[in-house]
């Protein structure tokens, strides 16, 4: 950042904020020139001009010279508790440039808020923000004698200011929370090309099975429930969709709201009815702990020895899995010649079933002594992992009962 956007120690961000900083110091040094500072008197008529609006500040400059103002206000108070506050005193220009009117201090405060957001296009919204709150910690406006009586009335709506800027700022972060989600988190499935097999399926030739009674609540709430997973001593415990893309559900939750959080969901290759070879799960690995990015815990040992089955259920059956691979793996170039396991859906014959295996038993991080068969249901859990570019975090199991 150029140091010609630098004043008395503050960076501005951009060409506006550095506008704003310039204007906040000219008034700065405006009210700094006029009014000695040192005297209570002067202090008290500059603190009651900005607690009325009289005289409102657009920056971090503008609003780190009200907090010493109020600093300097309680403190100077504190030696006038005996003096004589309701005395009528003669009005001067100063009192003219700066009107406190005790009428009209409590109506010009409520709208101040309002009159700051207002104000100049160029100021920064995180800076309206950052006075509304600073001033809703101030205790220098429970302090305050003459809006004491109106207390209540006050707090309910700077409470309502606060909640409206923190909305409208929210609304308008939306976008830039999922934009950094996917950035963090993003999966890059749709476009993979899947493997030469036979995995259409005509579900005319089967019967799908009821759903069951625990599931039919959710299911009549969101068709796209396919199921639930759930991992002990892990936030893992959540719905699982699936719908016809795999980009949906990254940036949408089970409402169908946006979240950047997103959903469990099941690769849109796979089929949980009549069930695919392998059902392969994604889920964000948040920084919060939440999706799936407890997965990581398998990178343990102990959890791994201690944690080898899991349960999966469909909207269709229980299951109970167990963990038989635990490794790490990366997003390949899609000309690529080597095993990807996100490919893995279904297979043509047992030998290339057990050549996926082989390349499985490989890359895995532990050896589960696990036999596996093409008679086993497998399921795999995948998520970003942060070691390597375009890493993935992945535990596949199979199904036991």
């Amino acid at each position: 950042m150029s140091s010609e956007r630098t004043i008395n120690g503050y960076t501005a961000a951009d060409k506006n904020e550095y506008e704003a900083f310039l204007r906040d110091t000219k008034r700065i040094n405006a009210i700094k020139n006029r009014f000695d500072l040192k005297n209570y008197s002067n202090v008290s008529k500059v603190y009651s001009a900005i607690c009325n609006g009289s005289v409102k500040f657009e920056s971090k400059i503008g609003f780190d010279f009200e907090d010493e103002i109020t600093a300097s206000y309680e403190r100077m108070s504190k030696k006038q508790k005996t003096k004589d506050t309701s005395r009528k005193k003669p009005r001067s220009r100063d009192d003219e440039e700066f009107p406190d009117d005790d009428d009209n201090f409590h109506s010009n405060y409520l709208n101040y808020s309002k009159k700051v957001e207002d104000s100049d296009e160029n100021v920064d919204k995180e800076l309206v923000e950052y006075y509304i709150e600073k001033q809703r910690r101030s205790k220098s406006i429970i302090k305050f004698a003459v809006i004491a009586s109106c207390f209540a009335v006050l707090t309910g709506s700077v409470i309502m200011i606060v909640l409206k800027a923190r909305s409208d700022i929210a609304s308008n972060s939306v976008s830039d929370e999922l934009e950094q989600s996917m950035k963090d988190n993003a999966f890059v499935f749709t476009t993979i090309k899947q493997p030469e097999v036979n995995n259409k399926v005509n579900l005319d030739t089967y019967t799908v099975p009821d759903i069951l009674n625990d599931y039919q609540d959710m299911y009549d709430k969101n068709n796209d429930l396919i199921g639930w997973i759930k991992i002990d001593d892990t936030n893992i415990n959540y719905p699982v969709v699936q719908c016809e893309d795999n980009e949906y559900y990254l940036s949408h939750n089970f409402k169908g709201k946006n979240d950047a959080n997103g959903c469990i969901f099941v690769d849109m290759n796979c089929h949980v009815y009549p069930r695919s070879k392998n059902l392969i799960l994604y889920g964000h690995h948040m920084k919060s702990g939440k999706m799936f990015a407890n997965l990581e815990k398998y990178d343990s040992y102990d959890f791994f020895v201690n944690h080898r089955t899991f349960k999966f259920d469909t909207i269709y059956e229980y299951g109970e899995y167990e963990v038989i691979f635990v490794f790490r793996d990366y997003v390949h170039a899609s000309d690529d010649t080597e095993f990807k396991y996100y490919e893995f859906v279904d297979v043509n014959s047992e030998t290339e079933f057990n050549s996926y295996m082989e390349e499985l038993k490989n890359k895995s991080i532990y050896n589960s002594n696990v036999s596996v068969s093409m008679d086993d249901e497998l399921l795999t859990l995948s998520t970003c992992d942060y070691m390597q570019a375009d890493g993935r975090f992945v535990v596949m199991a199979k199904k036991i009962r």
